[in-house]
């Protein structure tokens, strides 16, 4: 894709009114979003469901979207992964609430393996209890109780 036609595609995209095409929304008052879990947020009309994050810039406040849409998201049964627009982060979520990032950096994986790699997280999740806790426990000491109290039933022994 040539740059004159990623600049087309981004004015479009900027022109857009439906949440599902926009990747980047300015904060006002028409937009109706919903905090799910410390930092980031759904917004109402978004038909992916994705994960949105806040950014300022100078006086602005937008909402950008976690990951790509078409292709970030896997799910199996009440674990799912999103991956980051930029496919080097991929964030573990349970029933819909995030619960932990795994960053490429510190695990190795990159764009081309990133499915690989949330497949795996996935059979890990849903297969392994000791490696929620232990995923729990990776967590600081508030984030770790809100999940513990969200959700007692990750922290059970088997």
């Amino acid at each position: 894709m040539s740059d004159l036609d990623k600049v087309l595609l981004e004015l479009s995209k900027s022109k857009e009114k439906d949440p599902s095409r926009m990747d980047r929304i300015k904060i006002a008052g028409d937009v109706r979003i919903k905090k799910v879990a410390f930092d980031m947020y759904k917004v109402f009309g978004d038909q992916y469901g994705d994960l949105w994050s806040i950014e300022s810039s100078g006086d602005e406040s937008f909402l950008v979207r976690s990951s790509r849409p078409e292709f970030g998201r896997r799910d199996d049964g009440l674990w799912s992964t999103a991956s980051s627009y930029d496919a080097d982060t991929v964030t573990l979520s349970y029933k819909g609430v995030p619960l932990c990032s795994f960053s490429s950096d510190e695990y190795g994986f990159s764009g081309d393996d990133i499915f690989a790699f949330k497949s795996a997280l996935l059979d890990m999740a849903s297969g392994d209890p000791s490696f929620v806790k232990k995923v729990v426990a990776s967590q600081n000491k508030a984030k770790a109780s809100a999940i513990g109290s969200l959700f007692p039933d990750l922290l059970k022994t088997n």
